[in-house]
Formats: C-alpha cells, sequence, structure tokens
C-alpha cells in the first residue's frame, strides 16, 4: 500500500457510517419538523465524522504505544504497528486534526450557542482519552459503553438540537438505536482480541466478563434497535420498515456463538452492514 492509502485506511472507513448516520438522524428529524440549515448540517456532519477519525487515529497510536497491536492481531493491519505510519508523524496528525475540529466546531458554536463548546470539547477529550493518558478507557473496559453514549444520543440528539435549539424524544430514541449497534460493533472486535488484549494488559469489557458473558451482551446490543423501532412506530409507523434489515442482525446473533478467530471479522462486517442498512432505512422513515 502506498503511504496515502496507509492513512487512508488508518481512518477505518467502513466504520465511519456509526458517526454519519445518528448524526444524519438527529438532522432528518428536525429537518422533518421544519428545521434544516443545509451550510450547518454539513458543518455538523463532518465534525461527527472527523470527531471518529481522530478517535481512530488516538487507537492507532494508544495501542502500538502499549502493545496491543502485534503481528499477532486478527483484524486488519494497523499502520503505525505496521511501520508504514511513524508514531511521531501520528502524533502529529492527531494534533493538527484536533486543531481542525477545534476550530470548525468553534463556528458552529458562534451560530448555535455555548452550550455545544462544552458537547464538543467532551467529545474531543474522549477522542484523546479512549487509548490515550494514564487510564485509557478502553483498557479499563468502558469501550462498549462509551460507544453507546457517544455513537448514539451525543450524536443524534446534539444534531437535533444544533438545527432546534431543544431537545426531544424522538432523536434521542434513534440515538440509543444507533449506540447500540456501534458497541456491538466494538463488542464483536473485542470478542475477537480477547486472547491478544489480555496478554496487553488491555482490560476490555470482553476481556473482564468472558466470551461467553459478552457475547450475550452483544447479541442483547444487537436486538436494542428493532425494540427501539417497534416502540417509535407506535407513533411514526413508518419506522416499522426498519424490521426489513433484522435477518442480517440475527445472523449475527445466531453465529455469534460459535465463532472463532478470524470469523469475527465477517461478522463485524455484516453488523456494520446492518448498521447501515437500518440507518439508512431509518432516515427515510423520518423524511417520509
Amino acid at each position: 500500500m502506498t503511504r496515502v492509502r496507509w492513512w487512508l485506511a488508518a481512518t477505518r472507513p467502513k466504520t465511519l457510517v456509526l458517526s454519519a448516520f445518528p448524526t444524519a438522524a438527529g438532522i432528518a428529524w428536525a429537518a422533518g419538523e421544519g428545521s434544516f440549515d443545509p451550510a450547518r448540517a454539513v458543518l455538523t456532519l463532518v465534525c461527527a465524522v472527523l470527531l471518529q477519525i481522530l478517535a481512530n487515529y488516538v487507537n492507532e497510536l494508544g495501542d502500538y504505544e502499549r502493545g496491543a497491536d502485534t503481528p499477532e492481531r486478527l483484524g486488519p493491519p494497523r499502520a503505525v504497528a505496521a511501520g508504514a505510519i511513524s508514531p511521531r508523524a501520528m502524533r502529529r496528525a492527531v494534533i493538527v486534526l484536533s486543531a481542525v475540529i477545534l476550530a470548525l466546531g468553534l463556528v458552529l458554536v458562534a451560530r448555535v450557542g455555548w452550550w455545544l463548546l462544552v458537547v464538543g470539547v467532551s467529545a474531543l477529550a474522549l477522542a484523546w482519552l479512549y487509548t490515550s493518558g494514564w487510564r485509557p478507557l478502553a483498557y479499563i473496559g468502558l469501550g462498549e459503553a462509551v460507544a453507546l453514549v457517544f455513537f448514539g444520543p451525543v450524536p443524534s440528539l446534539g444534531a437535533y438540537a444544533i438545527e432546534r435549539s431543544t431537545v426531544a424524544a424522538e432523536p434521542l430514541a434513534s440515538g440509543i438505536a444507533f449506540g447500540a449497534l456501534a458497541a456491538a460493533v466494538l463488542g464483536i472486535n473485542n470478542l475477537r482480541d480477547i486472547p491478544l488484549d489480555r496478554r496487553a494488559g488491555k482490560r476490555t469489557l470482553a476481556v473482564r466478563i468472558g466470551r461467553r458473558n459478552a457475547t450475550r451482551l452483544v447479541q442483547a446490543l444487537l436486538a436494542v434497535p428493532y425494540l427501539v423501532a417497534a416502540f417509535q412506530s407506535i407513533e411514526h409507523p413508518a419506522i416499522s420498515s426498519t424490521l426489513v434489515t433484522l435477518p442480517i442482525a440475527w445472523s449475527v446473533a445466531m453465529e455469534l456463538p460459535r465463532a472463532e478467530g478470524r470469523a469475527y471479522n465477517r461478522l463485524l462486517a455484516r453488523t456494520t452492514l446492518a448498521a447501515a442498512a437500518y440507518s439508512s432505512v431509518l432516515i427515510v422513515a423520518i423524511l417520509v
């Protein structure tokens, strides 16, 4: 791979739907109520995606420095661990990207209000603290909780509030659905990496509670979006259309207990597909 392709791969492009779709759903809920500013919406989406890229870059650096990324890793190769990008270059990229996000965020703050600064700085701090600092969140079993909140209610409700200057139950509920899918993706990733994480001292939730319990947790997380959809469809019948994506999530949940090694990579890809499909259908249903 060329150096540029390594940098692009380090963004983990296939997973960026996990930040883009909950943000888009919040915007869709606001648009459905008559509030939509195209420039503000685009800027919100860009900031959300850049925050996830920042978290992924910090993750590359943090896992390399703590020995969690080694040649034995079953997932896609990591740029820093593979020697394609130096730790110094990645650290510099993280600082520059943080500055860009902060600058764009301040533009939104100027247009929306100072409350957004608190949300933005918190999200920026979590992107750094996820796998860096004295006690990285991913290393003490809080990864799934962070994903549930910051890839769910925060972007969905935040994007809605940016457009409407208020909050509402609908984007909050949708955010919980998105967050559960994001946490499921991370949970499967952590299930795959249990042996390596244990040796590296990375005490993920899967390491802490064991493979069987972690598998059950992911299965429960995969069910959450459809329970939320069933609840929301009482008032918004079009949202029941998200059930067409249930077979994808169901197949992942059924195969998960028997998965081993690289089989988790296929389940990860299908869970991300389920998230993208569910999100796409939901956004169309919201606008309808």
